[in-house]
């Protein structure tokens, strides 16, 4: 077994896969649509709607960590973001965009980790207007599906970025600084035998 030494510093932020997973979602998506090909279309509404959910908490949590001391990771959703909103200054309306977003992703991802599964025993008799809405009120449809219409996930995305530009110009930290960053060196100690 060799030994080795590293010398240096690295800067890992998660905000930045995961929003390069969302924009990844959110291409092909366009793609698709451009193609006229909707194959598994709802698998990249959800991911892209999981990766801006994550995104905006990984975000978060990098604004917290440099200005919220001492800063908790697990702390409950809303309370995080404003604390950080708070501490950056940052005017906010969690019923207008596009903070709206954030707070809809949230909801839509907490649906999808915590969905309850339906096992239930149907025979009732009920009104509706038409066969449609007899149908439509027993759907096969699960609750998130509800949530992940076109618009409402490409507005997310915008609203996302737009958020994530807001922070940044409060902060007055430049968007370098948030990329990952790795400055090492590596140097056997005691090098491998070479046979």
């Amino acid at each position: 077994m060799a030994k080795f030494h590293v010398q240096g510093h690295r800067k890992l932020y998660i905000h930045n896969t995961l929003d390069q997973g969302a924009d990844n979602a959110r291409s092909d998506i366009e793609k698709k649509l451009k193609d006229g090909d909707r194959t598994g279309i709802g698998f990249d509404y959800m991911t892209c709607g999981i990766m801006l959910a994550f995104t905006f908490e990984a975000q978060v949590n990098f604004m917290g960590t440099r200005f919220c001391t001492p800063w908790s990771y697990f702390g409950v959703w809303k309370a995080k973001v404003e604390t950080v909103f708070n501490a950056l200054k940052m005017e906010y309306d969690w019923a207008k965009r596009p903070f709206i977003s954030a707070q809809k992703m949230k909801v839509f991802r907490d649906t999808l980790a915590h969905g309850k599964p339906v096992d239930e025993n149907l025979n009732e008799d009920f009104e509706a207007a038409t066969m449609e809405e007899a149908r439509a009120k027993y759907n096969f449809k699960q609750a998130w599906e509800a949530m992940m219409t076109h618009e409402e996930i490409m507005q997310a995305y915008d609203d996302n970025q737009q958020v994530w530009k807001m922070m940044l110009e409060k902060s007055g930290i430049n968007i370098m600084d948030t990329l990952d960053q790795m400055n090492l060196t590596i140097h056997a100690i005691n090098p491998p035998l070479q046979g």
